[in-house]
């Protein structure tokens, strides 16, 4: 490839993550106007479609930590399929699954880790994904739509109490404000490309020096890395303040 085309290909890179980047913005916007309004319906006692809009919430915030692994992986040098990041954008059970990443470590998982069982660890939260995916989509459903099983009908109001509503809320907060660290982290990668290209370089060394064996997740793998570009970002901006 000659040197024009080099340079049209990282300006074209560029020009993509920097899409991603307002995208992002878009999607936090959209995040934080839901977060505002769950409140209002939570001061006003509806407690159920608080809840709803609090768990909407957090799946669009998840969005862009979609969009910050689409744009670390074009900063490295390897393309993405936009139409199954736009796919994954309508999968509450991908968003689901995302702000999995976040939660705390379960036991299960922190043993396998702790003997070195990458497999195992793999598998642990493969699990838990799915617990969570199915755990917070059951309530977002029942503080939407009335339910009947075993001959019985349930309205939300009945099923989507005040203390989930407060679960929720905080729960959301904690995802906005990692949205929110995320979404200036896009903004850095726009703005100083080459410095964190040479970063998630040395961070995929660590992710293959990390492959010890075959089954390990390789997505589990690249947004553990994500996480810790963000944090130290964070401490990268607090050192300056």
């Amino acid at each position: 490839m000659s040197n024009e085309n080099s340079h049209q290909e990282v300006d074209r890179n560029i020009g993509r993550v920097r899409r991603y980047a307002d995208g992002a913005a878009l999607i936090f916007t959209n995040a934080e106007a839901l977060y505002d309004e769950a409140q209002l319906l939570g001061q006003a006692g509806h407690f159920a479609r608080a809840t709803v809009l609090h768990q909407i919430s957090m799946e669009e915030s998840s969005k862009i930590d979609t969009l910050g692994a689409a744009a670390t992986s074009i900063l490295m040098g390897d393309d993405v399929d936009e139409t199954h990041l736009a796919r994954s954008f309508r999968n509450h059970k991908a968003k689901n699954h995302a702000n999995a990443y976040f939660a705390k470590t379960t036991d299960e998982e922190m043993a396998a880790h702790a003997h070195g069982n990458w497999k195992a660890a793999s598998e642990a939260f493969k699990k838990f994904q799915n617990k969570f995916h199915t755990e917070v989509n059951t309530i977002k459903n029942a503080g939407l739509y009335v339910d009947f099983q075993d001959g019985q009908f349930t309205a939300p109001v009945d099923e989507v109490d005040e203390p989930t509503a407060i679960a929720f809320q905080s729960l959301n907060a904690f995802y906005l404000n990692h949205s929110l660290n995320f979404l200036k982290l896009l903004r850095r990668m726009v703005a100083e490309p080459d410095f964190y290209a040479e970063s998630m370089k040395n961070f995929a060394d660590q992710a293959e020096a990390l492959r010890t064996d075959k089954d390990v997740d390789p997505q589990q793998i690249l947004d553990t890395l994500m996480e810790e570009m963000r944090t130290n970002y964070v401490n990268k901006m607090a050192e300056k303040n």
